[in-house]
């Protein structure tokens, strides 16, 4: 059964990121620019002092709009940065080019950073490869967010990054697979299954 479940996630992992890797540089920056501001102008957004987000790697929705006006409003703002495998902490970053690549390319703090436990973050948001109407986000397989999203406090909101046709009706899930609260894409804020609507589709 579960190397069924991997099976059928690898098959849909190379098909999303085929897709992005395939979308027109200047889409990508339109819709990147979409996303990022309906989330600045989100009440989620507004309400927090201390934000996670990502750096964007092979075409991945892009944040630094967001970085920047998060700085000039006196926001923490934080990074992840990987200590070990499946394993990663939340860093502070000033400075967008303080950051250096890690060993797969993506930008992320260097050692000296303030270390932020993502229990006291306001506010993630969380890249993927993919994401589904529950909540429920392909990666890429190595378990680092759902790691982070497992233990997070309640009270934080996730936000889950992507462009519309990463999004799928039901992605196939295991029980470590952690969900996000909210998901954007250019076209909005997605409308997810309330509980009820989850307990009739499991």
């Amino acid at each position: 059964m579960r190397k069924n479940l991997n099976t059928d996630k690898d098959l849909i992992r190379r098909q999303l990121l085929k897709k992005r890797l395939d979308l027109d540089p200047v889409l990508a920056r339109l819709f990147s620019e979409r996303i990022q501001m309906h989330f600045l102008g989100a009440q989620c957004y507004l309400n927090s002092s201390r934000i996670g987000l990502y750096a964007p790697i092979d075409n991945e929705v892009d944040t630094r709009m967001i970085f920047i006006k998060a700085r000039k409003e006196g926001k923490q703002v934080l990074f992840p940065k990987i200590i070990s495998p499946g394993e990663m902490l939340f860093m502070e970053v000033s400075e967008y080019q303080e950051m250096v690549p890690n060993r797969y390319g993506i930008l992320e703090p260097d050692s000296k950073a303030e270390q932020v436990p993502v229990a006291k973050l306001d506010l993630i948001v969380v890249p993927g490869v993919g994401f589904d109407r529950r909540g429920y986000r392909l990666g890429f397989g190595g378990g680092y967010y759902d790691r982070v999203l497992a233990g997070l406090n309640s009270r934080t909101i996730t936000v889950g990054f992507a462009y519309s046709f990463q999004l799928l009706e039901r992605l196939p899930r295991e029980p470590q697979d952690q969900m996000v609260k909210r998901i954007l894409t250019e076209q909005g804020f997605i409308q997810l299954y309330n509980k009820s609507e989850l307990n009739e589709r499991r």
